[in-house]
């Protein structure tokens, strides 16, 4: 039987970037920051699914005093590869969206609370409903504009029938 004892401390970037695996059981073994940055920076080349089960990994086996120095290190962290860089900025780009698709419904809502006697379950579905900014910001410019709650109430049912 072989025990944490037997792994090797890997701590030279360019030895654990050889041997990914033994780098992340080095991490599990050895749960100081000089060893799970080699570890990390070893994993940084593989797929990212098992880039990201070895990083889980490693992560969870450290103290939480090293797994914060290691987590602000990474807030500044650069990808180095171009795949690592395209999916970085997609999912910071549909962030971006879906941020400002729900502070445009949010706008909506406090607009229709201030123009209708009262915003229904069905006004707060009819909002949900929209995902297009277009269609989102169409609908605060009614809004806006409406003079009346029925001018607010026709500006629902155009928003409801354009989004469909």
């Amino acid at each position: 039987m072989i025990s944490f004892d037997a792994v090797p401390r890997i701590t030279d970037p360019a030895h654990a970037q050889r041997l990914p695996e033994l780098a992340v059981l080095s991490a599990m073994a050895h749960p100081d920051l000089d060893v799970a940055a080699a570890a990390i920076e070893a994993i940084s080349m593989l797929p990212e699914d098992q880039n990201r089960l070895y990083l889980d990994v490693i992560m969870a086996k450290l103290p939480d005093v090293i797994r914060q120095v290691l987590e602000a290190r990474m807030q500044g962290y650069e990808y180095q590869s171009e795949f690592a860089r395209r999916y970085y900025n997609q999912g910071r780009k549909e962030g971006l969206e879906e941020g400002c698709e729900t502070g445009l419904r949010r706008a909506v809502l406090a607009l229709a609370r201030t123009k209708l006697e009262a915003v229904t379950a069905d006004d707060e579905a009819a909002i949900e409903a929209l995902h297009e900014e277009r269609a989102l910001t169409e609908l605060i410019s009614a809004l806006g504009q409406a003079r009346s709650a029925s001018e607010a109430r026709a500006a629902f049912v155009v928003a409801r029938l354009r989004s469909k």
